[in-house]
Formats: structure tokens, sequence, C-alpha cells
């Protein structure tokens, strides 16, 4: 290497190497927020699914009702709810009559 090319490679070097810093840091915390936002959405997402098990659960418990109660099976139909849950009755062997 002639001295040229030394001073060439120290003048531009510092330049480089300040760039890499640079982005490795950007891409670092970027990184980083990708990540936590990741993380929050994971746990909206177990949430939501802890209270859609409630809610079916509940669900589950006044299905039977609905064939007795007319008031239980007017609301479960008016939120399109009896639908979806007389084909789970009639799985598990229920008979439901709205």
């Amino acid at each position: 290497m002639t001295e040229k090319n030394f001073q060439i490679a120290v003048k531009c070097g510092g330049i480089a190497l300040a760039i890499c810093v640079i982005g490795s840091l950007y891409f670092v915390l970027r990184f980083r927020e990708v990540y936590r936002d990741r993380v929050r959405a994971d746990l909206q997402l177990q949430q939501l699914a802890v209270r859609q098990q409630a809610l079916e659960s509940v669900l589950r418990g006044f299905i039977p009702l609905a064939a007795n109660d007319p008031k239980i099976a007017e609301i479960l139909q008016r939120y399109q709810i009896i639908s979806g849950a007389s084909a789970t009755a009639t799985n598990q062997g229920q008979d439901l009559k709205p």
C-alpha cells in the first residue's frame, strides 16, 4: 500500500465506520421497536382469546336455557349467536328450539 492509498483509507475509513455505526444503531433500534409492537400485539391477542373463551363458556351456559325461555332465545337470536351456538349444541347432542 502506498502512502497516497493509506491517506485515502484513513480519510474515508472514519467516515465509512461512522456510517456503519449509525446504520447499525438505526437497525437495532428499529428491530427493538418492531419487537416491542409484536409483543404488545401478542399480549392483546392472548387477552382477546381469554375473553372469547369466557364469552363462549357463558353462552354455553345459556344455550340450554334458550329452549325453555323465549327471552333468552330472542336475545341470542338478536345477536345472531344462536345460529353458531345451535351448530355447537347439535354437535353435542342437544336440541335447541328458538
